[in-house]
């Protein structure tokens, strides 16, 4: 089986794509945080967002160190729009029940986040990559759940 081609566009226009799609995650995340704040260790806004959006693609990186320069831009590529298909599934929380109590905003953010997983494993697997790729990428989300949620 040969490797699909890369995902993602290139060039100048995609690296402005690429900064647009990251600050309407990081604005969506922050919206949704706001339903949760009480539960957090920290104060939540799109910096902090666009930090942890950058941290995953550095992270995965990490481990990517000797594959191509066309190799790390595509799973980038891949993380960004399992990303922004996450942000946009929290918008009809944050649209139709923007006082939903903080249960119901945490378990529908579940919800989300397995749809993500799902995504995220169906496009590693269509690119040919190795699937340890979705391991690290819960390890990543797991390690900032421990630093963000609010342990009482």
């Amino acid at each position: 089986m040969t490797k699909p081609a890369r995902f993602g566009p290139r060039g100048i226009a995609a690296a402005g794509a690429f900064l647009l799609a990251l600050v309407v995650i990081a604005k969506t995340l922050a919206a949704f945080a706001a339903l949760i704040q009480a539960y957090l260790a920290v104060h939540y806004d799109y910096r902090l967002e666009i930090g942890m959006v950058t941290g995953q693609v550095l992270f995965q990186w990490a481990f990517l160190w000797r594959w191509p320069r066309e190799d790390k831009y595509s799973y980038a590529w891949i993380l960004i729009a399992v990303s922004a298909l996450g942000a946009t599934l929290l918008w009809p929380l944050l649209l139709l029940a923007p006082g939903a109590t903080p249960l119901v905003a945490i378990a529908y953010f579940f919800g989300v986040v397995g749809v993500m997983f799902v995504v995220h494993w169906r496009l590693v697997s269509r690119y040919a990559l190795p699937k340890w790729l979705c391991a690290t990428w819960v390890l990543y989300r797991l390690l900032l759940l421990a630093i963000l949620v609010r342990w009482r």
